[in-house]
Order: structure tokens, then sequence, then C-alpha cells
């Protein structure tokens, strides 16, 4: 059959248009750090219960993120109960550093603000995810690996974190006292190895944050020192102490390498299973995720909120009224509003989403 000019033209019109799939920005918050944070800068901030800074600048970092990122989903992650037993039984010292060093009454407080911040973020359709035995860190990790639909900011100061970096997910972190966007394709401006290294850098190197001494006497430096290949390209454990065994055939005698292949830490000698061991322990591509964790996750990311049992507005207006947060925004009529806009925006979002889903 011979296509004339006509029939080319009506063969393009009729080709079936592919419509790009976009993306939604999601922001995935450790609930914990924010709340610290939030706790231990803003304490001059007084209601008639006690302190509401801590309430006031969780609420505030949201708003800030739905106005600056174009974010249209919040995800806030929890600690669970018992959340670091599972890691202390690969590794006691776990996080044994992070004993609260606060007094009875300001755990009292802090605990009276998380309970008011929960009951807020109910209010405003943002999800909160906490599972007994899991830790924040592993809920975050399971939640940015299973939702290929969005593109994910993850906001934390746990650098275990940036082995999240993908096309789909960055990490808002602080640097040098600067709260910055860390990405796959800035991450080296940063620091001085390839960003899919993290993790291997913390097996060997230690992480004093959460009580991980690493391996005796070497740090990050001279890690990069005798294995320069990490700045640049992916390697993993066994690809450390196969090259580890072909230095020490080089260099029998070498203490750092002997270090490396007999596992040598402060606590004791763990010979080749100390990989194994902090593999269990740092590895966020293989959380520690329960079957509970999965399914409300999962959930999570496939389903829309309903609006039942939210008093929408009117109710965090009554509550911003109880814990007197009316008293810290602007002296202006519309002051609450202008406060509020991109929460109601969301709000009424998260509200028709589900009326389409009930619908259909």
């Amino acid at each position: 059959m011979r296509l004339t000019k006509k029939s080319l033209i009506l063969m393009k019109i009729n080709k079936p248009i592919r419509h790009r799939e976009v993306k939604i920005n999601t922001l995935l918050i450790d609930g914990e750090y924010l709340l610290k944070q939030g706790f231990h800068g803003t304490k001059q901030l007084q209601g008639k219960e006690g302190s509401v800074g801590t309430i006031f600048h969780f609420i505030n970092t949201i708003k800030r993120f739905y106005q600056d990122y174009a974010v249209t989903k919040v995800v806030v992650f929890w600690e669970g109960k018992d959340s670091k037993a599972y890691r202390q039984g690969y590794y006691p010292y776990y996080k044994k550093n992070r004993d609260d060093k606060v007094s009875i009454d300001e755990k009292h407080d802090l605990d009276r603000q998380r309970i008011r911040i929960k009951q807020y973020l109910e209010e405003l359709f943002i999800r909160q995810v906490e599972i007994d035995g899991c830790e924040a860190d592993d809920g975050i990790a399971y939640y940015a690996v299973n939702s290929p639909k969005e593109h994910k900011i993850v906001y934390t100061n746990d650098r275990d974190l940036l082995q999240l970096l993908d096309e789909d997910t960055k990490v808002c972190l602080t640097i040098k006292n600067a709260k910055v966007m860390v990405n796959m394709d800035n991450f080296e401006s940063y620091f001085d190895y390839h960003y899919s290294n993290v993790g291997i850098i913390k097996m060997i190197a230690g992480d004093t944050s959460d009580n991980i001494s690493g391996l005796q006497n070497i740090g990050e430096q001279k890690v990069l020192k005798y294995f320069p290949e990490i700045k640049k390209q992916t390697v993993d454990q066994d690809w450390v102490l196969n090259r580890t065994k072909e230095l020490l055939a080089e260099k029998p005698n070498d203490k750092t390498l002997n270090t490396i292949i007999n596992g040598e830490t402060k606590w004791g000698t763990y010979g080749t299973d100390y990989f194994s061991v902090m593999n269990k322990i740092i590895n966020l591509k293989e959380p520690h995720v329960t079957e509970e964790l999965k399914d409300s996750i999962n959930d999570m990311v496939n389903e829309t909120l309903s609006p039942e049992g939210r008093g929408g507005i009117k109710k965090i207006m009554e509550m911003m009224k109880e814990d007197q947060l009316l008293n810290f925004l602007p002296k202006n009529d519309d002051s609450f509003f202008v406060f509020w806009s991109s929460f109601i925006t969301i709000i009424k979002k998260e509200e028709n989403a589900y009326k389409n889903s009930k619908n259909n």
C-alpha cells in the first residue's frame, strides 16, 4: 500500500499521546530530630502550659518546605518502642551515648510537646509512622525505596541517610552550621568520596554520633589514603577485604591493613565478621523492617487519607488559641490565614483526593 501525504498526516494525528507521569514532591521527616532541634532552640517561646516553641518550630519548618520546595505530601517518622534493640543485639554499644541529657522537668516538657505535635499533624493530613522495634531511619529508608512515583526530600541530621541518595531522593541536613540540600550531583562538593560509599566509609571509620567506634585508629582520611578508589567508584565490603588482602601481600607488616583484616576495634577483635556486623547496623539499603512497618508504609504510599475525625482549619485555630501560638504570628488581621495558607491548600487537596477515590 502506497502512503500518501494525507495518510501520513492522519497517522500522525491519530497517534496516541503518551503523557509523562508527574511525580509529587514528598518530605520525609526524622521526627525525633526535628522535635529536639526545636526543643533546644526555642525554649523562650512560652504558653500557659509551658514551652510551646517546639510545636511552633515543627509546624513552621513544614510550612517552609511547602512554600520553598512545592512539597505536597509529608510523612513524619518517629522512633518506636525499643527501636534500638535490633542493632544493639549485634553491637551492644550502638547509640549508648544518646542517654537523655535533660532534666526530669525538661523530659516532661518534651514529651508533652511531642504528643501535641502529633495532634496537629493529624489535623493537617500529615502522615505519621511509629512502629515498635523499628527506628525512624529504617522507616525512611523503606519508604524512599518503595515510592517510585514520588520525589523525596529527607529532613534529618543523620548522615547515614545519605545512603538513600538517588535520582529521586535528596537529603537536607546541616553541614558546617548551614542547612544544605545534598543530592547525587553536588555530593562531592561536601564530601571527599563517591556518594554510593557512605555506608562503607562508616563501617571502616565509624560514626561517633551512633557510638560506632569503627576500626582501631582508622579515620575517614586514612580510609581514602589506603583505598583511593572510594573517591570515584562504588565499592562494597567484599571489595575492601579483597583489596586489603592484595595490599597485605605487598606490605605484610602494615598495621592499618592488619587492623582491617582482623576487625580490630576499641571494644575487641571481630575478625572478618566485623563487616557482617556493621552491615546489619549501618546498611540502610537493607533496612530493618517488620511486616507491620512494611504494611504501614505501603498504605501511606498508595492510599488517600480520610477527612473523618478531623476538625479542619477551625479545629487548628482552636488548638493554636489553647497553646497561645497565635501570639507568635505577625500582629495583623489575616496573619493566621497567611501562616496556614499552604496547609489549607494541602488539606483541600487531600480531601478531594479522598472524595475522588471513593467515587472511582
